[in-house]
């Protein structure tokens, strides 16, 4: 098994740069951009021109907030299927595509040039060392390959750090059991859903998680909380082995995968604002959040080449901390978690309810296998929830703390809490879908 130690960094000069470093490159990086999208974009003069801006209007960081925001609405509407009016190169210069799975709508479309290629294996090399890979480790790869990003994100640049892996992707959960056992990974991608499923089957086939070689997760493409690292950690004994589960960020309008990544303090995913400058803002004013306070994370791509997005809306929400890390990325910024979507927010009776509230009560609770929320908004049915809880551990008391503690976390709500026997509840080989509203 390779040794948890190893090079640090994967772009030393680059990931030690100095704050003002970093600055100046952002500033240049984001005036070029600008005057890229502006001469090459349709989408673009269009609606800088409608805002009544142009690129000669970015003098420093703060005059990015004269332009205006992209919106996934734009992107459905103007970029499907090749980049539409977003794109800034020949077609002939295009070297393939991924996408969203288009499950609320029309997909939302990634091309890429060569050059976009190369920069997306790049910071994907510095977010496997950033996440404790080191040459020598194998990485048994189950997120899902395909149109979506995260299974060849990981896949292709692998050897860039000196590790092999395994392409698994998503299902064949049984026979992945004697995949662990015989190729011995140091290293599982995947959902925190799927690695908590993976956990379970591993012990449902004599196989203790403890005794695997898996060293470091990294969980990722859902929003998860701590509660549930914490069960991946001590389910495969990651900490023991001098490793852990550490968070990776993402999307396809980016490039994929590796936007950001938590490093072994595990403290927030390191973002990487050479690539991706970062604003977190008010949703509802629009405004600049402080450090520490909660906001929408709003993104422009300042080297992608096919399509590139300014200020894009991830209506992912987050707090930012931009103290100094033990790590010493101390120029890029960590994310306290994704918290939830803006989208996600469940409004039940006067009330806004985050599904990530409830994963985190759930999960305190480590006789707590799983569960479901079921949330009926005009019919009578109301909040309920239904809980999975080991057999051997289900008691009376337990259910009343369960259910005080998620009134305390639903506040003003009383949500029906019902039990169900061991394995009754769905498991998951992608995204959850632990929340079910009508």
């Amino acid at each position: 098994m390779p040794s948890p130690g190893g090079p640090r960094y994967f772009e030393r000069s680059v990931e030690r740069i100095s704050r003002q470093g970093l600055r100046t490159l952002q500033r240049k990086r984001l005036k070029r951009l600008l005057n890229y999208v502006y001469g090459r974009s349709p989408f673009y003069k269009r609606v800088f021109k409608a805002n009544g801006v142009d690129p000669s209007d970015f003098v420093d960081l703060p005059d990015l907030g004269k332009f205006p925001f992209t919106t996934k609405d734009d992107l459905r509407q103007y970029s499907y299927p090749y980049g539409g009016e977003f794109l800034c190169v020949p077609m002939k210069e295009l070297i393939g595509w991924h996408m969203t799975s288009g499950t609320t709508g029309r997909p939302t479309v990634g091309p890429y040039t060569i050059r976009d290629h190369r920069t997306w294996m790049n910071v994907m090399a510095r977010t496997l060392v950033t996440a404790g890979v080191r040459p020598g480790d194998i990485l048994l790869n189950i997120y899902g390959y395909g149109l979506f990003t995260g299974g060849l994100g990981f896949h292709q640049s692998c050897h860039l750090v000196g590790a092999s892996v395994v392409p698994w992707s998503v299902g064949r959960t049984e026979p992945m059991v004697q995949a662990i056992r015989d190729f011995k990974p140091t290293v599982m991608t995947g959902t925190p859903s799927y690695q908590l499923y993976v956990m379970e089957t591993l012990r449902k086939n004599g196989v203790d998680p403890v005794e695997t070689s898996v060293r470091v997760t990294i969980p990722g493409a859902e929003v998860w909380t701590e509660e549930m690292r914490q069960r991946i950690e001590k389910g495969y004994g990651l900490k023991a082995k001098g490793g852990g589960a550490r968070n990776v960020y993402g999307a396809t309008e980016l490039l994929g995968p590796g936007s950001g990544q938590e490093c072994e303090q595990e403290n927030g995913f390191h973002f990487w604002t050479d690539q991706f400058f970062l604003e977190v803002l008010d949703p509802e004013t629009n405004e600049p959040v402080e450090p520490g306070e909660e906001g929408e994370m709003v993104v422009t791509t300042m080297t992608k080449e096919a399509m590139p997005l300014v200020r894009y809306r991830m209506r992912d929400l987050t707090v930012l901390d931009d103290a100094n890390c033990p790590c010493g990325r101390n120029a890029f910024p960590r994310c306290m978690w994704v918290t939830g979507r803006v989208d996600d927010v469940i409004h039940y009776r006067g009330t806004k309810i985050w599904p990530g509230a409830i994963q985190q009560t759930m999960f305190r609770f480590p006789e707590v296998n799983d569960y479901l929320v079921e949330v009926d908004r005009s019919g009578d049915k109301g909040f309920r929830i239904t809980v999975e809880v080991a057999s051997a551990s289900d008691s009376p008391d337990l259910r009343q703390k369960i259910e005080k503690d998620m009134s305390r976390t639903l506040i003003f709500i009383s949500p029906k809490v019902s039990f169900v026997k061991e394995g009754t509840l769905p498991r998951y080989e992608g995204k959850s879908k632990r929340i079910l509203v009508s």
